[in-house]
């Protein structure tokens, strides 16, 4: 039973740790201040050089998002 339960643990722990890994990141311009998703046509941008894990980071360092990812965040909320 001890087997099977941590065996269980480690495959969660296993998972969770996959998708922080992977998540998907914020790329910024640093000198237009422009943030783009992983989704947005212009996410690898030459001067796309800053990255943040989430939007609430990105925001709080004076950041702001393109026009497309500013509506794709709205949908998200």
């Amino acid at each position: 039973m001890l087997k099977a339960t941590l065996k269980s643990l480690v495959i969660v722990a296993l998972f969770f740790s996959f998708f922080t890994v992977f998540a998907a990141d914020i790329k910024c311009n640093a000198k237009t201040k422009t943030c783009h998703f992983e989704t947005c046509r212009y996410y690898n941008c030459k001067d796309c050089t800053k990255v943040f894990k989430s939007e609430q980071e990105a925001v709080s360092a004076g950041y702001k998002f393109c026009k497309r990812c500013a509506k794709e965040s709205k949908k998200k909320k």
